[in-house]
């Protein structure tokens, strides 16, 4: 590791700390990482629309609801030794309410801005755009449609290991 790479390492993890609260950032203790909640920003009288399982008939015309949020995604990283010179960070996102197309478009987007930006620090900007610019990024409008799962057989999402060498989107991983 490089001293400019572990020099701009701490400066953006101390920087991101400084800015978001525990409930959004937290650093990992043991490696040079961590995790943040995005809570995204609806519009105003925001609306879900929940269709239930068709082999259920009392749930299968659904119900519209307004809403004020949405559970958070979640961007868990690792920050590899020669970050921000010459790797970006190894990253996992998740979001209960998005599908593996919808996953997969945002960690493309992502892996994009560290192109772009390549060699510098990127994490404040990816934070932001999940923050601000997911759902018009998504197409993502009011009403919003949510299928529910039969209990038991909800989609699992459990983090991915390591990569290897390459660009494993995967639905819910970058690199």
């Amino acid at each position: 590791m490089s001293s400019e790479d572990k020099e701009a390492q701490e400066d953006e993890l101390l920087a991101l700390a400084s800015i978001y609260d525990e409930d959004e950032f937290k650093r990992a203790e043991s490696a040079q990482g961590g995790e943040t909640r995005i809570c995204l920003e609806l519009p105003q009288d925001f609306k879900i629309f929940v269709r239930g399982d068709s082999t259920e008939s009392l749930q299968s015309s659904g119900f519209e609801c307004s809403v004020c949020f949405l559970p958070p995604l979640v961007l868990n990283f690792e920050l590899p030794p020669d970050y921000p010179s010459t790797s970006p960070p190894v990253f996992t996102l998740s979001g209960k309410w998005l599908s593996q197309a919808q996953l997969s478009a945002l960690c493309k987007h992502l892996d994009n801005v560290w192109e772009e930006n390549r060699g510098c620090v990127v994490l404040f900007a990816w934070m932001q755009f999940l923050k601000e610019e997911t759902l018009n990024y998504l197409n993502i409008s009011s009403p919003y449609e949510l299928t529910m799962c039969p209990q038991g057989k909800g989609q699992s999402r459990t983090p991915v290991g390591p990569l290897e060498a390459g660009k494993d989107c995967g639905g819910a991983t970058g690199s």
